[in-house]
């Protein structure tokens, strides 16, 4: 009797496509709910963060030791300021979490600050590697789906099998990337 048959092989494939598929479950929402945010977001906007948009008005012709002290007398509800830059006819202002600008002339303030969306930004953050931190576990997930993809298609036998439809719906599945990457 051999060791190694092939209905033996076929089990194992079947038990080991099963598992991992269950193990991946979460990898592959979470790769999945990010690439989903990643086509959603709008003008390059990182969908890890909210925008918060304020204005607020000071009074005219301050200086910027001045309009520190009104920032901090007047704007409690404000972030944080941290840094002025004057220039021509406005300054730019640097919050916590944020930037802005102040137009002497009228007084008014412009600020756009930012706050983290943390299940957006863990997902985001796996889905970029940042950090590098996710790379062990990106390339064993990349390894996993290729084994999915043979396993797959070796598992399934007869007229709706790999060598009788499966080769098609491979080749189908080569083809929309390669013509959207060059028709559009």
């Amino acid at each position: 009797m051999k060791l190694w048959s092939k209905k033996i092989f076929n089990k194992s494939i079947r038990s080991l496509h099963r598992d991992l598929g269950y193990l991946f479950i979460g990898l592959t929402l979470i790769y999945a709910i990010s690439g989903i945010l990643l086509v959603l977001k709008k003008d390059e906007q990182n969908p890890s963060y909210r925008e918060i948009v304020l204005e607020k008005v000071a009074k005219t012709n301050l200086t910027p030791d001045e309009l520190k002290a009104f920032w901090k007398d007047h704007f409690s509800d404000a972030p944080k300021l941290t840094r002025i830059i004057p220039a021509e006819d406005v300054y730019n202002i640097y919050v916590k979490g944020g930037l802005g600008k102040y137009y002497p002339y009228d007084g008014k303030i412009e600020l756009t600050t930012y706050k983290k969306i943390p299940i957006y930004k863990f997902v985001n953050d796996i889905h970029y590697n940042s950090g590098k931190r996710f790379s062990s576990i990106a390339m064993i997930y990349a390894i996993g789906l290729i084994f999915f993809a043979i396993s797959g298609a070796v598992m399934v036998k007869g007229k709706k099998g790999f060598k009788k439809r499966g080769v098609w719906l491979m080749i189908i599945g080569f083809i929309i990337p390669v013509l959207l990457f060059f028709y559009t």
